[in-house]
């Protein structure tokens, strides 16, 4: 039996190209206005994530846009939900550009992947499995930060303040877990994908969390504040915060980018046939 989002999958691509762009076009537009009405984006994570979008749209049809548009909602809500000044360690909560390409680029190329592959259904896994990761992520840090207990490094197991990359808690780990197992069972929903590819894409959605959590405490740049704490912000309030650790160009953004590819990858190696 057919989901119901395969059965608009069929009536999408039974459109002209032009009404299938034009349809696509407002998809887009409408999206960008509930981001901007609602400050989940910056005007620059906006229009990324309208590319974004339209790439994916173009790729995979209804089924690929509802996962992602479920991913940016579902985390954009659950970090609103936060009650704090709206300023992190990581800076604003809202996403801006380098965030939404650094989450939704590994998506968009497994995709990529998938229309020119002569097996497309790991690929589509593998696009699911990097929009699990990037939920993982989001949930293990909104939630882990609601823990009573202090994170703790994943190296050294010392504790770090909260909202600071590479602290885990059992929580975070909970909930990181839980983000992906939500992904894998939507691509179930809308795909019908076998227990095989259900279990690839929650587990590399997981493990790509958890080497995000490890690039944070090795080798992710961390700053610090002339008071001394950290930060992953390089400058504050037009002041310079001087580098405590970490590769210079290797910031959040680029600790996700890296975090989806390898959940993309690792579950695409889980579904090759033997």
């Amino acid at each position: 039996m057919r989901s119901w989002s395969t059965v608009l999958d069929s009536l999408f691509l039974s459109l002209p190209l032009p009404w299938r762009l034009l349809v696509i076009a407002a998809l887009m537009l409408l999206m960008a206005l509930v981001a901007m009405r609602k400050r989940f984006l910056s005007a620059g994570g906006t229009a990324a994530a309208v590319i974004l979008g339209f790439i994916v749209m173009y790729l995979g049809a209804v089924s690929a846009i509802v996962m992602l548009i479920f991913f940016f909602l579902s985390c954009s809500i659950l970090g609103r939900l936060q009650k704090d000044d709206g300023i992190s360690a990581k800076g604003s909560r809202r996403r801006d550009m380098m965030q939404v390409v650094a989450n939704g680029l590994p998506a968009a190329m497994a995709l990529l992947a998938a229309r020119f592959s002569s097996n497309p259904d790991i690929f589509l896994a593998a696009f699911a499995a990097a929009i699990a990761e990037a939920e993982a992520d989001t949930f293990s840090g909104e939630i882990g930060r609601l823990s009573h207990s202090d994170p703790v490094s994943i190296i050294t197991f010392t504790k770090v303040p909260k909202g600071i990359s590479g602290g885990v808690s059992v929580l975070g780990f909970l909930a990181g877990m839980g983000g992906s197992l939500l992904i894998a069972l939507l691509f179930m929903g809308t795909y019908g994908c076998s227990g095989k590819s259900f279990l690839a894409i929650a587990a590399s959605g997981f493990l790509g969390s958890v080497l995000d959590s490890f690039l944070g405490a090795a080798v992710q740049v961390q700053y610090r504040r002339k008071d001394g704490t950290l930060t992953e912000r390089s400058e504050e309030n037009g002041e310079r915060n001087e580098r405590a650790r970490g590769i210079p160009w290797m910031d959040n953004d680029a600790v996700n980018l890296i975090s989806g590819a390898f959940a993309a990858a690792v579950c695409a190696l889980l579904l090759l046939p033997a």
